[in-house]
């Protein structure tokens, strides 16, 4: 797969009772003029990133969609849990139409006027390499030319919720900062060596099956990891690599963390040398792992 175009966004929030989310809105008006009404921070967030990642580029209607999110519109689901469960009313119906999984690629698929696949898929920890393994699929069966894929997560407030939901509230003392994001990429199907490429992502189930893997493949010139290893994970990768570097934060991590790691090393991939080979390496909390080669071409 090429890349097309990439984007990514990633916000800090600051943890506690005044916590306050940045505003979204700017970066929609910049590729889309008319005011969207009616949407949740999810769909903001899906909508602000794949539109600045196409940023105005043409596109086959028939461009496939695949959607990653670990937990979806947590927001709206909270709103409506409250209303039906606490105050034994019915839901407002946006909010209730605002909870299904879809809700976000259909805002987004209207703007752009697509009509092909709009997939939505979670995975904990993995989700955005889950969603690259549909696109990945789709593209070499010859069903697409094109895959737009995107992963998003928000920070709902108030944010001690939210750190209960990532299991962090029992942290002492618990992290003082929260993630959101929202990660793309715009990928073709090609032959060709030159540019960026990505493999078909690897799923691992543990240290020993990736180190046997590691072994069978050629070396890379650098291997970068959206968690920070222990001491035998940095051994392992020591003994493939003479380069390895981690892109993480100290901040409570949102589900497509590790889609915002792979953007990253993209971007870095001008200031390379030619012909360079990476890896990019993830885990969830226990596990698996999960590997996508960066092939790194001259054009």
């Amino acid at each position: 797969m090429r890349v097309r175009a990439h984007y990514s966004l990633l916000n800090e929030i600051e943890s506690g009772p005044n916590a306050t989310l940045p505003a979204l809105e700017p970066l929609i008006a910049r590729w889309h003029h008319t005011r969207i009404r009616r949407i949740d921070r999810y769909i903001q967030l899906c909508v602000a990133g794949g539109l600045n990642c196409i940023a105005g580029q043409p596109l086959h209607p028939q461009t496939g969609v695949y959607l990653a999110s670990r937990v979806g519109a947590v927001s709206t689901s909270a709103k409506t849990m409250t209303q039906t469960e606490q105050k034994g009313e019915m839901p407002k119906p946006l909010h209730f139409v605002n909870t299904l999984g879809n809700s976000a690629g259909f805002y987004l698929t209207q703007l752009l006027g697509l009509t092909g696949t709009a997939v939505v898929v979670s995975q904990e920890w993995l989700s955005f390499e889950s969603a690259l393994l549909h696109a990945w699929l789709d593209l070499q069966q010859g069903r697409i030319d094109c895959a737009l894929v995107g992963g998003f997560d928000e920070v709902p407030l108030p944010t001690s919720h939210q750190l209960e939901r990532l299991d962090q509230a029992h942290i002492s003392p618990p992290p003082t900062h929260l993630t959101e994001g929202t990660h793309w990429l715009l990928l073709e199907r090609s032959t060709s060596p030159s540019g960026t490429n990505l493999g078909a992502p690897h799923w691992l189930a543990d240290s020993q099956e990736l180190d046997q893997w590691l072994q069978q493949q050629k070396p890379f010139d650098y291997i970068q990891t959206s968690f920070t290893p222990d001491t035998a994970e940095g051994e392992l990768l020591a003994r493939h690599t003479d380069h390895h570097q981690t892109f993480t934060r100290t901040a409570a991590l949102h589900g497509t963390f590790s889609g915002a790691a792979l953007v990253h090393l993209i971007e870095q991939s001008p200031v390379r040398p030619p012909r360079r080979r990476a890896l990019h390496l993830t885990r969830g909390p226990e596990g698996p792992y999960c590997a996508v080669i960066v092939s790194l071409e001259p054009v």
